[in-house]
């Protein structure tokens, strides 16, 4: 079986995967998710001061990509110049102008790498968002002087729509969020009605939890039920 190469996909207007893409040379041998919740601490008078949630913030996408051209060769024979790579890579940071309502932004993309086990819920990969940070390292140079290795420290921040920011995060909400266990002979739309009495609404839970496969719950999985109205 071919190794699985990671690939960060440029997506058009319309969130859609395009033929843009940057596959790497070498997967990462390190990936950190990073996932916090926000706090905080209320000062009263003569009483305890009180913590309160406030607001549980997108994820983060962190990783090391290593680049080499040393190997390669132009049509003169010399070593090929790293940047054909890392300019790709540079590039998802250049601010366009958008088709859409966002006006002038970076380009959303959605990196992806393999497939997750059947089952598994909340996969890091696919992963849709924006590169947060850049920081590119050149670390060995040709006879000519142009680098031919690099290191890529990337930080990419999630990216949601106003209809999945609303579904995550909703302001008001008949139905808080709540965590729900699958027992055998569970389906999403069973699951569905359980929790909303709305069977028809099992993609939102489908969403939430990035199920892969429908068909596929096996029994004690914990699954995120968003809050919805």
């Amino acid at each position: 079986m071919p190794l699985a190469k990671m690939t960060i996909i440029n997506l058009d207007a319309n969130e859609q995967v395009t033929n843009d893409n940057v596959k790497v040379l070498f997967n990462p041998t390190e990936y950190t998710i990073e996932q916090s919740n926000s706090w905080d601490t209320q000062n009263v008078q003569g009483q305890e001061p009180r913590t309160q949630f406030t607001k549980a913030d997108l994820k983060k996408l962190s990783m090391e990509l290593f680049f080499d051209s040393y190997e390669e060769r132009d049509g003169s024979g010399s070593p090929v110049d790293v940047r054909v790579y890392t300019d790709r890579v540079a590039r998802l940071m250049v601010v366009s102008v958008d088709e859409g309502n966002d006006g002038k932004r970076p380009p959303i993309v959605q990196v992806t790498w393999a497939n997750a086990p059947t089952g598994v819920t909340n996969p890091d990969f696919p992963f849709k968002g924006v590169l947060l940070s850049l920081r590119l390292q050149y670390i060995l140079f040709s006879e000519q002087g142009y680098p031919v290795r690099a290191k890529a420290n990337l930080s990419f921040q999630e990216y949601l729509t106003p209809e999945e920011i609303e579904e995550r995060f909703p302001r008001r909400s008949s139905f808080p969020a709540r965590t729900y266990t699958v027992r055998e002979g569970d389906t999403l739309s069973s699951i569905a009605q359980t929790v909303w009495k709305k069977p028809g609404e099992w993609r939102r839970i489908a969403r939430a939890n990035t199920v892969l496969d429908p068909r596929a719950l096996p029994a004690g999985t914990v699954l995120t039920i968003p809050a919805i109205k």
